[in-house]
């Protein structure tokens, strides 16, 4: 499973924080990488190794993970749910055939960016997810309602229809996020 959280106060930055757990047979691994957003002060981070190129989106997060690198910046006006989508092309091989999971991937990644105190998100496989933090469906619905022109979320991997997002409240702070329909 994935687990991306950020935390944010007037003094840090905006940070996702993606660090992985694989439970199926072999190697287990652990690990972190960060994604910074360009514009944003990058602390000196001793031993990680850092991009120096900009990532534009997705593909490009997902890209400079792939080749090892612990710390990504990403450019101004990139969606905000790219860096959620791009860890889980990353870490769980996504293509844009897999448009079930990066759409859920996307709406987990906007409703974890929309958060204005520290949040995490488990994003599974096929693209479900949970969010933990100071979150209601209620406030997710309304968040993503206007988010969505037109009723739809587009983004260079997917389109996702608002009318196919299920929320669910599992607990006071969590909210499960289940597989939805999407487009190319």
């Amino acid at each position: 499973m994935l687990r991306i959280g950020t935390w944010r106060s007037a003094e840090s930055l905006d940070v996702v924080v993606c660090a992985w757990r694989d439970s199926g047979p072999g190697h287990l691994e652990t690990g972190i990488k960060l994604i910074y957003g360009m514009g944003r002060p990058v602390p000196e981070l001793p031993g990680l190794r850092t991009g120096s190129r900009v990532a534009r989106g997705a593909e490009e997060i997902a890209e400079a993970l792939s080749q090892g690198l612990d710390v990504v910046i990403t450019a101004p006006g990139c969606c905000p749910a790219a860096p959620v989508v791009a860890a889980g092309m990353w870490h769980y091989g996504w293509t844009r055939g897999d448009v079930g999971a990066l759409a859920g991937a996307t709406v987990a990644g906007l409703v974890l960016a929309a958060q204005r105190g520290p949040c995490s998100a488990e994003i599974w496989r096929d693209g479900r997810s949970s969010l933990d933090g100071d979150v209601t469906t209620t406030t997710v619905r309304d968040y993503l309602a206007a988010r969505f022109s037109g009723g739809r979320y587009r983004t260079p991997e997917v389109t996702v229809p608002l009318e196919s997002v299920h929320l669910s409240q599992e607990a006071p702070t969590r909210i499960l996020i289940s597989p939805f329909a999407a487009t190319h």
